[in-house]
């Protein structure tokens, strides 16, 4: 019994001071994979901004804030998310030396410290597409069929 696979894999290795989220947006630029994810990460970066949704509440709006941590020295222990010729979808799990750990959405400024592995999936059946959602104000994912 023989079937095809839905799904190709590609390996990259990030190298210190490459931006992690900018690596993998070059690499599926590059390949021009129309619907690119990340099926793991590991390895460490030495700074990153993250962005924090902040619920509404009462008359006040949702919001979100962005912080940027920089001179810290994290591992990656998780990244999901969806990348797309037209922007990415990223979040990220890092640990502390204290053994704390930050996670939020990936918006950039993550420099690769010592390494980043990263093993990104392909879907060949559906391609992904960011279009702007009035309701949220970002460009969000939508999925069509190849």
């Amino acid at each position: 019994m023989t079937s095809k696979a839905n799904v190709q894999c590609y390996t990259i290795r990030l190298l210190p001071g490459q931006d992690l989220r900018e690596g993998i947006e070059e690499f599926v630029e590059k390949k021009n994979l129309e619907g690119a994810f990340i099926m793991t990460c590991v390895g460490s970066i030495e700074s990153a901004t993250l962005r924090f949704p902040i619920p509404k509440t009462g008359h006040v709006p949702a919001m979100n804030r962005e912080l940027t941590y920089k001179k810290e020295y994290f591992d990656i222990l998780s990244l999901v998310g969806t990348v797309s010729l037209g922007g990415c979808h990223l979040h990220v799990v890092l640990g502390r030396a204290d053994g704390t750990v930050l996670g939020g959405h990936l918006v950039g400024n993550a420099k690769v410290h010592t390494t980043a592995e990263v093993v990104i999936g392909e879907s060949l059946q559906e391609v992904y597409v960011r279009k702007n959602d009035p309701k949220t104000t970002f460009n969000e994912l939508e999925v069509k069929p190849r």
